[in-house]
């Protein structure tokens, strides 16, 4: 009867089961197997039992010391939990066959004897972990989930490696959107194909403006999930919107509420929810995408009742997560929950060659659009274009080309034309900023000094960073005719970080 009670699994813990079989790789069919190797019974019914009530995976158990061999000829485990004191064959003399015979076998040591001698004498011999009798249950499930983390890592980097290697791409249709001829960027569709199936999320880095969304649905459409992409900037979102938009709400959950309301979740059913400026989420939202990660369940606004949510979440921020972690402003463990699989995607100034495939894409996209003939860009424009650093990157690009192929006389883009949008860097790496105007323009410009310099050019006087800041914003603005949104992108920010700029003015 004792025995019975440790089997018996509560509704949560089947929830839990289900929830760990989705992160560990979907059904049981396709679970990890794990080679229990215990001789006494009700001990190895109970390590099973723990394991399969957090679905962890495929079990079986063996008693025999001199069955092992055998189990394993006819069916490779992923993990073996191998009790030391065994009858027959003794542990330690398993455990040296199978480090040396199947060293893609995880083997976890689990034994009675407190001997930190026969401790490092088992991991120096190829275990990967040692646990002592009597095994907490939270120790043995996190050992396993470290093992097979870990292996999963190991496979994901190898078959990178080996895409990277010359391989080449599976389907390379699915990043037919991503304009690139950069070998970083052919990096990460490589690192895509190999952790699009997995349903862990994604964290998207990088600076604003390099394509991080383009990268997430290429994601999505590696991964062939049925359900669709569904994006949602969190930026300046509060808590209960952030609540209402994602998770939904029943009738009657507030004021107005007069119906109820299916959030994103619902909307992205089975396939990829986008989180677009992560860094900037609020602390008490945080903690509800927190539990969606960790749970795989949800509260809809006014309901006691959780809900399942089947979803790929993958996150995008140009933010420095590190350092809004060290100020207490972003979780430290919903990043690690977010980072599962990380694609960090370099800015345009790292990746030159793209240039000239990107200005030839962007200046016929903007002549299609104004119904005119595509403008010929000359090379000493072209050349301006590739000192340019591109704070915004990509989208900075496009901004600029859009606007020059407005203003293209006789068909033709030259370096003059493009002089009042981008700047260069000299030889001691100071940027010089280019400015079409003449000496009225600078003299009345927003920031400039009394004698008609721009507060950007490092001369006898050296500006503070307040006054350049304020500057590059009020000519942004200028630039872009109080367009907020135009005038982020010049600048490399989002259009939320620069509302709260001009709020503080």
């Amino acid at each position: 009867m004792q025995f019975r009670t440790e089997l018996r699994v509560s509704a949560a813990e089947t929830r839990a089961g289900y929830r760990q079989r989705v992160a560990f790789g979907g059904d049981v069919a396709g679970a990890p197997h794990i080679l229990i190797v215990e001789d006494d019974l009700p001990t190895a019914e109970r390590y099973r039992a723990q394991l399969e009530a957090a679905g962890v995976g495929d079990i079986e158990h063996c008693t025999d010391s001199r069955e092992v061999a055998g189990r394993i000829e006819r069916r490779l485990p992923d993990v073996m939990l191998l009790d030391l004191k065994m009858p027959h064959i003794h542990g330690k003399d398993l455990l040296d066959t199978v480090s040396v015979t199947h060293p893609e076998i995880a083997v976890i040591v689990i034994t009675a004897e407190e001997s930190v001698e026969t401790a490092v004498e088992c991991m120096k011999m190829g275990a990967f972990d040692y646990l002592t009798k009597p095994v907490e249950p939270h120790r043995l499930l996190s050992s396993v989930r470290n093992v097979l983390k870990i292996r999963g890592l190991e496979r994901e980097l190898s078959s990178v490696a080996n895409r990277i290697g010359g391989e080449g791409l599976q389907r390379p249709e699915t990043f037919s959107a991503i304009l690139t001829r950069s070998a970083s960027m052919y990096a990460i569709f490589s690192y895509i194909e190999a952790v699009a199936k997995s349903p862990a999320p994604v964290l998207i880095t990088g600076e604003s403006g390099t394509g991080k969304e383009l990268i997430a649905r290429a994601v999505h459409t590696a991964s062939d999930r049925p359900g669709p992409f569904t994006a949602v900037n969190v930026s300046g979102v509060d808590d209960t919107m952030f609540s209402d938009t994602l998770f939904g709400h029943r009738a009657g959950a507030y004021t107005g509420a007069d119906r109820p309301r299916g959030g994103l979740i619902r909307r992205a059913e089975a396939g990829t929810l986008f989180l677009d400026e992560i860094g900037d989420l609020q602390t008490a939202s945080q903690l509800k995408l927190l539990r969606l990660l960790q749970e795989q369940e949800f509260y809809p606004l006014g309901s006691d009742a959780p809900e399942t949510a089947r979803v790929r979440i993958i996150a995008a921020t140009n933010s420095d997560l590190g350092a809004r972690q060290a100020d207490g402003r972003f979780r430290r463990d919903l990043y690690y929950r977010l980072s599962a699989h990380h694609i960090h995607v370099p800015p345009l100034r790292d990746r030159p060659a793209d240039i000239p495939l990107l200005v030839d894409h962007f200046v016929r996209q903007a002549a299609e659009q104004i119904d005119t003939d595509a403008p010929r860009v000359e090379p000493d424009a072209l050349r301006l274009l590739e000192q340019h650093p591109f704070p915004g990157n990509v989208r900075e690009l496009e901004s600029i080309l859009r606007d020059a192929t407005s203003l293209a006389r006789a068909g033709v883009i030259g370096a003059e034309l493009l002089k009042g949008y981008v700047t260069t860097v000299d030889r001691a790496g100071a940027a010089r900023y280019s400015d079409t105007g003449g000496a009225a323009e600078r003299e009345s410009a927003p920031g400039a000094h009394r004698d008609g310099t721009a507060p950007v050019a490092i001369g006898d006087r050296f500006p503070t960073l307040d006054e350049v800041e304020e500057y590059l914003v009020k000519r942004a603005l200028e630039r872009c005719n109080g367009n907020q949104s135009a005038a982020a992108r010049l600048l490399g920010i989002s259009q939320s970080t620069l509302s709260r700029r001009l709020r503080r003015t």
